[in-house]
């Protein structure tokens, strides 16, 4: 653990300002070029939501108002290049007919229609991976229109700055809400970490948001390497994201609405990452739920099959501009060290068929948590969890989120277990699996860079483990849950879930970036042959599922070849029995 812990230390020093001879900090990634023809056409035929359904998550803040929007861009961005154009001309006429209402005096017009120009104007940075004129001019457009919103909103929304010692600003972005009809005292509040593609504008929904119609507060924001953060200088590190938690609690103490006993932290995608890091290191948080996970150690499945544009995104949030120098840096890239810290309640919830990071990787990181933990699965579902039946007929997953921090915060119990949510929209339970840990093939180790002066994590003391060396499991819930038997074969009981909801999906908030444009691959320009079995230099491959199934039919991929299964132990996908409810 020691070990790893130096080596993040040691990588965080080259996460800074690499830029190339003629300044650019656009990160050029070999994939993107060579395979342009691939994503070219996959752009061509499915627009914006090429490899995932951002735009939908980008609507679902902005509520049926801009369904239109979003509608009429993915028809017309059709390559790349088109995509930032679209998402500003229509950030531009939604900023025209806010001022035109506020002119009016309908203010409730007029503070939508703010609020649906932000989320464009952070949708016309995400393409862009450089910190230039047209990003910042999109990033102020953005935080106008964000900050008029503010003003006419009908809750308190205030923009604050968390503190953040060490960095270029000194400070970590943020905007902090209180729910409607707040009149005083001190209420629980919910720390959200945006996604990869995510900003903190988009984190809280323009009507009904989960959390603040709960009674929490929300603390929206973007953390090191994170949109307003990569621009003011603060890049991605592990020991930086292991500060967070604390400036964030330190802050957070010291406002009168929020109770310091009742924080809790959230994140889906990049966030499902950054806020395991950011919770073990902070034992003050009580209890931290996770979504859309992304456990992968080393994140090779993101980085070498997926959209190369994940890998130019987190290139520009560490400030990598040579792709075999972040490749070593991604040996770090690993909650291993960290999540052995855990002993606040936790909740990972998953798709069974997640392309972008195996679930049998979020089992290993539960199997290291200490304390109450909880799995759950939704059956068939790739990463982002929708368009299969047990999204569909389950519990939504990220209301599921919600309702589980907040039966925390009202001192609920629960067992340690595993969730299946099955095709039926059942909940099949059942213990949590047995895992075995298995070392990965290559370990990482230590960035040849020099080592920096700050420490490895900012950690506060965590309370040791029982005398027995037990994991602190709590009893069963006082509210009359009682504890899971297994009635079938395989160890699961299926139990009816809430009725179908038929909700819409509630917001991951998405859209993180700059505005320059990288080179898009519907350019035309000769064909280059493509070596798939050449790594990048340094490239460790242990860190990627044995034996994995190939990406969904529906997310573009380029071939891959899969390994063959580890011996020494089965990572086979947990199926649940299809057919009629027991």
């Amino acid at each position: 653990m020691d070990r790893i812990l130096a080596d993040q230390t040691r990588a965080a020093g080259n996460t800074v300002d690499q830029h190339d001879q003629s300044g650019s900090t656009l990160p050029p990634v070999r994939r993107w070029i060579t395979e342009r023809q691939r994503w070219a056409s996959a752009i061509a035929a499915r627009g914006v939501d090429w490899d995932h359904p951002r735009t939908v998550h980008w609507n679902a803040a902005c509520g049926t108002e801009a369904a239109a929007d979003f509608a009429d861009i993915r028809r017309q961005a059709r390559t790349y290049a088109a995509i930032a154009p679209a998402f500003a001309a229509a950030a531009r006429h939604r900023e025209a007919r806010a001022r035109t209402a506020e002119a009016m005096g309908d203010l409730v017009t007029a503070r939508e229609n703010y609020f649906i120009a932000a989320v464009h104007w952070s949708a016309a940075q995400w393409p862009g991976h450089a910190d230039d004129a047209a990003d910042r001019a999109r990033h102020e457009r953005k935080r106008a229109c964000y900050s008029r919103y503010a003003e006419l909103a009908d809750h308190h929304v205030e923009a604050v700055w968390i503190p953040f010692p060490g960095t270029h600003r000194g400070s970590l972005p943020a905007w902090l809400h209180l729910p409607p009809g707040y009149t005083g005292g001190r209420i629980p509040v919910a720390v959200v970490v945006p996604d990869l593609d995510s900003c903190k504008e988009a984190t809280v929904a323009l009507h009904g948001d989960r959390f603040l119609s709960r009674g929490f507060a929300v603390l929206a924001m973007e953390g090191p390497g994170q949109y307003e953060c990569a621009m003011l200088g603060t890049h991605f590190s592990l020991p930086a994201w292991a500060q967070v938690g604390p400036a964030c609690l330190d802050w957070l103490a010291g406002r009168p609405e929020i109770d310091p006993a009742q924080v809790v932290l959230t994140g889906s995608g990049f966030g499902s990452f950054a806020a395991t890091i950011v919770a073990a290191n902070e034992p003050r948080f009580r209890a931290c739920a996770v979504m859309e996970v992304c456990h992968e150690p080393g994140w090779t499945t993101v980085f070498e099959e997926a959209s190369p544009t994940h890998k130019m995104r987190f290139m520009y949030m560490t400030g990598h501009t040579d792709e075999a120098e972040f490749d070593r840096f991604t040996r770090t890239l690993t909650w291993q060290g960290h999540a052995e810290r855990l002993r606040m309640p936790y909740l990972a919830v998953a798709g069974e068929d997640d392309e972008l990071s195996p679930v049998d990787w979020t089992r290993d990181l539960l199997d290291a948590v200490q304390g109450p933990r909880q799995l759950v699965v939704y059956q068939d579902s790739p990463h982002h969890i929708g368009g299969v039946p047990s999204a569909r007929l389950g519990p939504s997953p990220s209301i599921l989120v919600a309702d589980w921090l907040a039966a925390r915060v009202r001192g609920e119990a629960f067992p340690s277990e595993q969730w299946i949510i099955d095709a039926d929209g059942r909940i099949n339970r059942g213990p949590m699996p047995a895992v075995e840990p298995v070392e990965p093939s290559e370990p990482p180790r230590p960035s040849p860079l020099p080592m920096p002066s700050a420490s490895p994590n900012g950690s506060k003391p965590v309370p040791p483990p029982s005398a027995d060396g037990s994991k602190p499991v709590p009893a069963a819930s006082p509210n009359g849950s009682e504890p899971v038997a297994s009635a079938s074969g395989n160890g699961f009981t299926p139990v009816p879930s809430a009725p179908p909801n038929g909700s819409g999906t509630v917001p991951s908030a998405s859209g993180n970036g700059s505005g320059a444009v990288p080179p898009s691959p519907d350019r035309a320009e000769p064909e280059l042959s493509v070596d798939r079995a050449a790594k990048p230099s340094g490239r460790g491959r242990g860190s990627r599922k044995k034996g994995g199934q190939p990406p969904a039919a529906d997310h573009p991929q380029p071939p891959v070849r899969h390994e063959p299964a580890d011996p020494k132990r089965s990572r086979g996908r947990s199926k649940v029995p299809r057919g009629s409810s027991s």
